[in-house]
């Protein structure tokens, strides 16, 4: 039987890159004989991404579209060479198909794909679909979507398939005693976990900051002893967070630019940050409560419809960027400490959204594509 070769491609944030890995371990578990390959640019979060987890990658030029003239020129030719390379690679080891999972890095694969006939389908994470993923949609052989409220955004595209948003089976599979336990921390604490994303986020932090500055975390501690809080300011912010925070730190409140989610969520009681969709879908499952504070600028404020799904269901709180400030933060936490039976309820309606066979329904769309063509 001749060997299945797979082409995946998503980047340029960890929320494209993520379910890419779902659905390659996934090929994997099913087809271990089959060939996965990555395609990635050199400066991409995707890179780092793929190069640590192991899988094989292919490196190639595509840049986001630009937002002033000045780049226009750079724009044409890292995308002309980028799709002449997945040209080449496309006609010299022709996969049996290319999936994609937004970026602009997708562009020139996919663009390979629909000039040579290649069959692809795309999978879009967000409430809000990028716009790479609705340009691409009308000749792909599937578009999976993490929420029903997508298929409204894809315009005369009939092959949408609801699976929901692929999550690595480590998030299904950690339980919180067993990361309490390998992170060394008390099962008494209740854990508050503030993420910023994979870059961070400056109106979170400088919550955090005035959270000490002002005296309204020693109140919190005060009133709740139990109370611990972790905090990952992204690589951007961290050496001078860590610089001004460095004298309220200690084992009840730890600061990193990077923290290590399939041990510190399923560990937390309650999640703060954004809500890009693996950020949502990884607190759905481990059955985390969140507070979605939106990235205001992200690209069609994507981010908003994704918490507004959750917070719509209970799933979540909702609090917009501009009214997010360290008092909001103080009063949240407070209420959530003293009524836990919330904190219960929504995560009940979390793990209502959580999707653990989402990977592998990918894979059967996918399977049941090639056995067509």
């Amino acid at each position: 039987m001749k060997q299945k070769v797979y082409y995946i491609v998503g980047g340029g944030t960890s929320g494209h890159v993520n379910p890419a890995l779902s659905i390659a371990e996934s090929i994997q578990d099913r087809e271990p004989n089959s060939k996965i390959v990555f395609f990635v640019t050199k400066d991409g979060v995707e890179y780092e991404m793929i190069k640590k987890v192991g899988f094989p990658y292919q490196v190639i030029e595509a840049s986001r579209l630009p937002n002033s003239a000045k780049k226009i020129f750079s724009f044409i030719k890292s995308s002309c060479f980028g799709y002449r390379d997945c040209i080449r690679i496309l006609h010299a080891d022709r996969p049996s198909v290319v999936i994609g999972t937004g970026g602009f890095v997708c562009a020139p694969l996919l663009l390979a794909a629909m000039r040579l006939k290649i069959p692809y389908i795309i999978h879009e994470q967000n409430a809000f679909p990028g716009k790479a993923n609705r340009f691409f949609a009308k000749k792909a052989k599937a578009v999976c979507i993490s929420f029903n409220s997508s298929k409204k955004h894809f315009k005369n595209v009939s092959n949408i398939r609801l699976t929901g948003n692929p999550v690595r089976k480590i998030f299904f599979e950690m339980q919180s005693e067993e990361a309490r336990r390998r992170l060394n921390i008390s099962s008494e604490k209740f854990i508050v976990l503030i993420m910023g994303g994979s870059l961070g986020a400056n109106s979170i932090n400088k919550a955090i900051l005035d959270l000490f500055e002002s005296n309204m975390w020693q109140e919190l501690k005060t009133e709740f002893p139990e109370l611990m809080l972790i905090m990952s300011t992204g690589n951007r912010n961290y050496a001078d967070l860590k610089n001004i925070l460095a004298a309220y730190e200690n084992e009840d409140f730890l600061i990193n630019s990077y923290l290590d989610t399939t041990l510190w969520l399923p560990a937390s009681d309650l999640y703060i940050g954004r809500s890009g969709a693996s950020a949502c879908f990884e607190a759905a499952a481990t059955s985390t409560p969140a507070i979605f504070i939106p990235y205001a600028i992200a690209a069609d404020n994507h981010q908003l419809f994704n918490a507004k799904s959750f917070a719509d269901r209970n799933a979540a709180r909702l609090i917009e960027e501009k009214d997010f400030d360290a008092k909001i933060l103080f009063e949240q936490i407070k209420h959530l400490i003293e009524n836990r039976q919330v904190l219960f309820n929504m995560s009940k309606q979390a793990k209502r959204l959580a999707k653990p066979d989402a990977a592998s329904k990918i894979v059967d769309i996918v399977e049941e594509i090639i056995s067509f063509m």
